[in-house]
C-alpha cells in the first residue's frame, strides 16, 4: 500500500494541518547523499506508525503503550530495493528552534527542539528526535536553524539490543502547563501536558506500509 502523507492525518487533523510542512526528508537526503541511490518513499512496517499498539521487533507483540511517533529506518530506491538508514545517517532538525531538553532512552539519547508559532499561530510546536547520538556542540539552550546536524543515530549493534538502529520522531503541541523541569520519556504520554501528531503529514513525503507478514519486516 502506497500513500502520501498528505493524505493519512490521525484525529488531530486540523492542527497537523496547521503545522508549517517541513523539508526534513528531503534535507535527510540532501545531507546524505541518498539521491545516489534515488530516495523514493519512506517503507513502514506494522508496528512503525504512529499511534500502533504493536512491535516491529523482537516477539512482534503488544507495546506497553501506543507509539508516540513514527520510526524511521527503511526506504525504497528508484530501483525498487528497501535499503535500512544506519548509524551514519546525519539527522537535521526540522524547523528553527532551541533544544529544550536532553535525556537518555534505551537506546540511546533523546533530545527535544522547542519552535516557535508558525505563520498559522497554532502556538509552539516540539519535535523530539530519539535513539541517537548527540553532535558534540548540542546542548540544551543551543539554538538550531533548519537543517543543522543535531544527531547521527545510536548504533544498536550489541549483544543487549533487539532492534536494529533507526530514528524515532515524534511532534507535538505542548499545553500551558507543559514544564521541561525533570522532562522524562513518560511525560510525552500524558495528553493534559502535550498532544502528540502523526508526523507523517508534517514531513510531507511519499511512503508505503508493508504487510504485518511481509519478509522485509520480518528479516529486521
Amino acid at each position: 500500500m502506497i500513500m502520501n502523507s498528505k493524505n493519512s492525518l490521525n484525529s488531530d487533523t486540523q492542527k497537523t494541518l496547521y503545522l508549517k510542512k517541513s523539508r526534513f526528508t528531503e534535507m535527510l537526503i540532501e545531507k546524505n547523499a541518498l539521491d545516489r541511490s534515488g530516495f523514493e518513499r519512506w517503507i513502514f512496517c506494522h508496528g512503525m506508525l504512529f499511534n500502533s499498539p504493536d512491535k516491529w521487533w523482537g516477539d512482534y507483540g503488544q507495546r506497553d503503550y501506543p507509539h508516540e511517533g513514527v520510526d524511521l529506518c527503511l526506504y525504497e530506491d528508484r530501483s525498487a530495493r528497501i535499503r535500512r538508514i544506519n548509524e551514519r545517517i546525519k539527522i537535521p532538525v526540522m524547523q528553527d528552534g532551541v533544544v529544550k531538553a536532553i535525556f537518555k532512552d534505551f537506546l540511546g539519547k533523546t533530545v527535544i527542539v522547542e519552535h516557535e508559532p508558525d505563520y498559522n499561530n497554532t502556538g509552539k510546536s516540539i519535535s523530539f528526535y530519539a535513539h541517537t547520538n548527540l553532535q558534540p556542540e548540542i546542548e540544551a539552550g543551543l539554538i538550531v536553524k533548519k537543517g543543522d546536524i543535531i544527531a547521527t543515530l545510536a548504533d544498536t549493534g550489541n549483544p543487549r539490543s533487539t532492534i536494529i538502529p533507526h530514528l524515532h520522531l515524534s511532534i507535538g503541541l505542548p499545553s500551558e502547563a507543559f514544564s521541561y523541569d525533570r522532562f522524562v520519556w513518560n511525560t510525552i504520554r500524558r495528553p493534559e501536558m502535550i498532544t502528540l501528531l502523526d508526523p507523517l503529514a508534517v514531513i510531507d513525503w511519499p511512503y508505503q506500509v508493508l504487510d504485518a507478514e511481509d519478509p522485509t519486516c520480518r528479516g529486521l
